[in-house]
This record gives C-alpha cells, structure tokens and sequence, in this order.
C-alpha cells in the first residue's frame, strides 16, 4: 500500500500552485486505493498541511476523509444504534429534538468531520427554544450536550470522525430547585381529603415506597406480596393484549412496605373489578389502556408509559388545595412525594446505599443530591441534642471540685 505523502509544484495559467497528495486505505474489492490531493497558493501554507497530515497518518487517523453528512448520520444513529442501545420511547424523542437542533443550526448536508470543537461550543452558546419564548433551562442545557457527546462520541467510535468535538465541553453550573416536605401530618391531611380509595393508595405508594410516577400506576396485584409486605417494580415486555412497561433499574426493585399502606392496597383489592391485573386501574381505564396499546400495534407507534394514566398531577393539586397547605414558592408535586418518601428513609436512619436501592438510583450521589435536604425537623433535632449536650456539661462542672494540694502562684504564671 502506498502511503507517501508528496508535495508537488505545478504551473497554471495564473501561475504556480502547490499541491499536496496522498493516498487512501487499499480497498480488497478493487485492489486500488483513492487519491486524494489539496491545492495551496504559498509553499509554506502546503508544506505546513503536508507535515500535519502526516503526523495525523502516524497516530492512526483515518487515511480516507469521511463523507458523511449530519443528517445522514442521525438517521443511521436512531436505525441502530438507539435500537441497540434500548432506549425508551420518551428518550429517543430528546434525542431526535437534539438532533433537529443540530441539522438546523449546522445544515443537513453539513459533513460530519466539518463539526469542529469550536463549532460545537458555538451551536450549545446559541441554544434557543424550539418552542415559545421560555429560555432553556441550565437542565436542558446539560441534557443537550451530554446526548451530543454520546452521538459524536458513537462516530468517533466508528471512525466517521477523528475527535469527538464535544468531548471536553463543559456544561453551565447547574441549581438545585428546593422542593417542599410534606411532613407525615400532612401526608395524612392529603389522604383524609382525598375521596377516592383508589387514589389515596396511590399517593401512599408514591410518599411510602418511593414508586416513580408510571410505576405506581403500572403496579400489578401480581407485584404486590401481601405476605411479606412488599411491592415489586418489574420490566414487562409487550404481548398482544398488555402493553409494556419499562424502568429505569436493570434489576426488580423490591420495596417494603408500611402496615398503613399494605391495608390501603387490601380495601382496594377487595372492590377491584375482576379481569383487571393493575391494582390501581379502574375498569374503564384499563379499556382504553389496551385500546391505546393495540392503536399503537397496529400503525408501530412506540408504547409511552404515560399512556397508563392521566390527570394524575391535576387532581393531585386540586387535592393540596383542599388541604390548605402552602408551598410557599417550593416546588410540589407527585414527583415530590417520592422525595420526601427518600427524606423519611434518611431521617429514620437507614443507611444512604440502602436507600439508594430503595429508590433505584444508580449512585448516591443522585440520591444525596437530588432527594435529600435539611429539615426544619433536623434542624430542630441538632438544636435539641446542643442543647442537651451543654446541660449535661454544665452539670459536669458543677460537680466537679479542685484539690486541696493544687496551688498556683505568680511565679508559675509567668513561667508558663
């Protein structure tokens, strides 16, 4: 295989020109290998190109320049490799958001090794809404860049690109938006105004067992061992008459339950109608879940777990109202009582990578983060033990008495 890099002088009808050439890998099917060139008006500039393009060579980079455009690219991406990634339906749709940004502010036709580091930090400095006037969200910022990283971090794995252009970018400083506990008084008050017994269980798996939205409503009475007192979060694949239901864990997560919350699940169960396996769906509801799920069947639309239920978070702010108990600007909502199911663990002492499992979070630093804060009751505790603590201190010192045979004077004063 050829693999000279050669630098040519040549005579135009303007005058000389420098060209540089190389071949490219050697093709079994042909036997041949393509040769590429690149013209400069100044030796120096081609002899520069020349000495880069061979040290390139020397690391290992690719000898035959990529054509692949950036639209291209992102259609081979969610043919294959979103496939083989198994990513969820409500993942793959950021993911084509991500990418229409990209195609909008580079262009369709844009070659994909053209996406330069600067480029890159140029497209995430410019974000701007694809809908509305609302500015994006440091969040969103983040979620934006790591999913570019993976897609060029994917190319530069197949050697479409030399570099992933977005490998050493760093997001914007992220905040954490203080949520509101609900106190365990509270937690009963939002029970007793709540009517349907249905939905009291519900809100008592999200704030007891910490269930994610779709996973309290997607539970199924064969998840639930009333004999050991525990629910099951399970993966269930798609058959043709129930949908599928994916989560986040690799693993079942199995999560004990409270006696309070198991009796709840019990007076559901004995008014549950028959044929239904969700434990929290109505007879209606569970028609028009598979009536959505063979729609989705038939025209190959991915199944969205939010299909499961809705208006979840509507009557549950219509329930907090009734309670009467105010935020005060902290956020509240169904998602919050499954953080304040998290801080209730914290506070009764069970050990943080205990209650990381609990909550099917894949490091601490999620679950220490993102669902813990400090109480007004923890601050209440640490006063109340300070306070203790300098009591017994101070009683300590009142019983304590000096030696007669201690004596101290100027003298040893100054010494010391």
């Amino acid at each position: 295989m050829n693999k000279k890099i050669g630098l040519y002088e040549e005579k135009t009808c303007k005058g000389k020109q420098w060209r540089c050439r190389w071949f490219g890998e050697y093709d079994p099917n042909t036997g041949k290998q393509k040769r590429y060139s690149k013209t400069f008006r100044l030796k120096k500039d081609a002899q520069r190109f020349n000495k880069g393009k061979d040290a390139e060579f020397e690391k290992g980079d690719p000898r035959d320049p990529s054509t692949e455009t950036l639209q291209e690219y992102c259609l081979w991406w969610l043919q294959y490799r979103a496939k083989g990634q198994a990513l969820r339906p409500a993942t793959i749709e950021l993911y084509k958001t991500t990418m229409a940004r990209l195609c909008h502010y580079f262009g369709d036709a844009t070659l994909l090794r053209q996406v330069t580091a600067q480029a890159a930090e140029m497209f995430l400095a410019e974000l701007n809404p694809m809908k509305g006037d609302k500015p994006l969200s440091n969040w969103t910022h983040h979620q934006i860049l790591r999913q570019c990283k993976t897609l060029f971090g994917d190319a530069e794995d197949r050697e479409f690109i030399v570099r992933n252009p977005f490998k050493k970018i760093k997001g914007p400083k992220t905040s954490v938006s203080p949520w509101y506990y609900l106190s365990r008084g509270e937690y009963r008050e939002l029970l007793n105004v709540t009517p349907s017994m249905r939905e009291r269980a519900l809100y008592a798996l999200y704030y007891t067992a910490g269930l994610r939205l779709a996973e309290a409503v997607a539970v199924r009475w064969a998840d639930i061992d009333f004999e050991t007192g525990q629910v099951n979060v399970v993966r269930y694949a798609g058959t043709e008459t129930l949908p599928p239901f994916d989560i986040k864990d690799n693993e079942i997560r199995s999560i004990p339950l409270p006696q309070q919350t198991i009796d709840l699940l019990l007076e559901v169960q004995v008014e549950a109608p028959n044929n239904v396996p969700y434990a929290l769906m109505s007879r209606q509801r569970y028609e028009r879940v598979i009536a959505n799920w063979q729609e989705c069947r038939a025209a190959g639309r991915p199944w969205d777990s939010g299909t499961y239920e809705n208006n979840v978070l509507t009557r549950f702010k219509r329930r907090m109202k009734r309670t009467g108990i105010r935020p005060g600007g902290k956020t509240l909502t169904i998602h919050t009582l499954r953080k304040c199911c998290c801080q209730n663990w914290i506070q009764d002492g069970q050990p943080i990578n205990v209650v990381m499992k609990l909550m099917g979070h894949s490091n601490i630093a999620t679950t220490e983060k993102y669902y813990s804060q400090f109480t007004a009751e923890q601050r209440s505790q640490v006063a109340a033990a300070a306070t203790a603590r300098l009591q017994t201190a101070d009683t300590s010192d009142r019983e304590m008495t000096v030696s007669p045979d201690f004596t101290c004077n100027d003298a040893d004063e100054r010494r010391e």
